[in-house]
């Protein structure tokens, strides 16, 4: 019995061995394809290019200080058959300097461009140069050309000097602006200024002496003023300004600190028959 289960027993584990069945077999021979192992790619950042921002203004000029619009601040204002003056009492400036909104004249637009900003604490000045204003009289559209509006915000003296005599600096001017007469090409339609003044006081109150030079397309013109301003608030209109000749309206302003100005607009007419508008500030010390 013994040896018969040992055969029976030797017969089985052959069979399985046969079968492939039982322990380990060899590897097989059919190649298995195996992914490699994936490398992390690092994105690649674009370099970071700096991007100048457009300059999308026009404005020309520089104040030192912004204006300081007080309680007796007034305003002179003149554009193509618009002479205005009055209390400042609204004003807007904008951090270069440029007012936007004097009194009740509003320069709107997309540009809205002003050009030779100037002033100080004491006054602010410049030119419209694009955009569009509205006054009392309806809306003008400035493009650029000549149809420029000039404008001056100052601080109204308290008082006048019973005397004294100031030396007045060279005085800050816009440039003169085309407003008709003989016909200019466009490298005429804005001219340059230069000025002379003087101011002194008695009791009749402030004497004025003034002389701006204008040239523009090769040709010049002179406003010559010689006048007296009665109280502080008060202005005096010379000449033809007021029409479209040779003249100027003259007002005082506070300069602050004892000094004194001399705020002018003026009209010019040329050798040529051109004429041209603009407003100048002087300080007197």
């Amino acid at each position: 019995m013994q040896l018969n289960h040992a055969v029976v027993l030797t017969l089985i584990a052959a069979s399985l061995a046969a079968c492939g069945g039982g322990g380990s077999s060899s590897p097989s021979d059919t190649a298995v394809a195996v992914n490699p192992p994936v490398t992390p790619v690092t994105p690649v950042t674009p370099p970071v290019v700096p991007v100048t921002p457009t300059a999308t203004g026009e404005n020309t000029g520089a104040v030192s200080a912004r204006f300081v619009n007080g309680d007796n601040s007034r305003f002179i204002f003149t554009a193509i058959g618009l002479q205005s003056s009055g209390k400042a009492s609204l004003l807007v400036q904008d951090t270069s300097g440029a007012v936007s909104n004097i009194g009740s004249i509003v320069l709107t637009g997309n540009p809205s461009v002003t050009r030779e900003i100037s002033g100080d604490a004491a006054f602010a000045q410049g030119r419209w140069f694009k955009g569009s204003f509205s006054s009392i009289s309806g809306a003008t559209t400035l493009t650029g050309n000549n149809a420029s509006a000039h404008y001056v915000a100052y601080n109204v003296l308290a008082a006048l000097p019973a005397t004294g005599t100031f030396t007045c600096d060279a005085g800050t001017f816009t440039a003169p602006s085309y407003t008709g007469g003989t016909n200019v090409s466009s490298s005429g339609y804005f001219g340059t200024a230069s000025g002379t003044a003087s101011m002194s006081f008695d009791a009749s109150g402030a004497k004025i002496a003034l002389a701006i030079d204008a040239s523009a397309g090769g040709s010049t013109g002179k406003v010559s003023a010689s006048t007296t301003i009665a109280s502080p608030a008060s202005s005096s209109i010379t000449g033809g300004y007021l029409s479209s000749g040779t003249g100027a309206q003259l007002m005082l302003g506070d300069g602050g600190a004892g000094r004194y100005l001399l705020i002018a607009a003026y009209k010019a007419q040329l050798a040529n028959g051109a004429n041209y508008q603009g407003v100048a500030t002087f300080r007197c010390s």
